[in-house]
C-alpha cells in the first residue's frame, strides 16, 4: 500500500521537461518514491532522501517493480552534506524545511 500512490506529483509530471536530461536529482523527503521512479523512468539518474527506512524500502521496491534503479538514503535534511555541484536538480516535493535549515 502507497500512501500517496505511484503517480508522480501533478507540478513535477509538467515539469520534468525542464530538468537537465539524464541528469543527477536529489528528491528530498522521497517517502514510497513515486517521484524518485518517475524520473528514473525518464533517463535520470536518482537519489531519493528520507528520514523513513520503511517508506525507502517501498520505494526500492517500486523501482524494481518498473524496472528502474535508485539510489536511496535515509538522512535527516538537517544534518545531511549536499556538497557542491554534486547535483544537477534538487527537487522538494511536500518536503517541510524549517526557516533555519532553509538559511542554510
Amino acid at each position: 500500500e502507497f500512501i500517496y500512490g505511484t503517480a508522480p506529483n501533478d507540478f513535477l509530471a509538467e515539469r520534468v521537461g525542464l530538468l537537465p536530461p539524464s541528469g543527477r536529482v536529489l528528491c528530498l523527503a522521497e517517502g514510497e518514491g513515486r517521484n524518485a521512479v518517475f524520473l528514473a523512468e525518464r533517463g535520470h539518474n536518482v537519489t531519493g532522501m528520507d528520514m523513513s527506512e520503511v517508506g525507502l524500502a517501498k520505494a526500492r521496491k517500486l523501482a524494481e517493480a518498473r524496472g528502474v534503479a535508485i539510489e536511496t538514503v535515509v538522512a535527516d535534511l538537517n544534518a545531511y552534506e549536499f556538497g557542491e555541484g554534486n547535483w544537477d536538480a534538487i527537487i522538494g516535493i511536500f518536503c517541510h524545511v524549517p526557516p533555519p535549515t532553509r538559511a542554510k
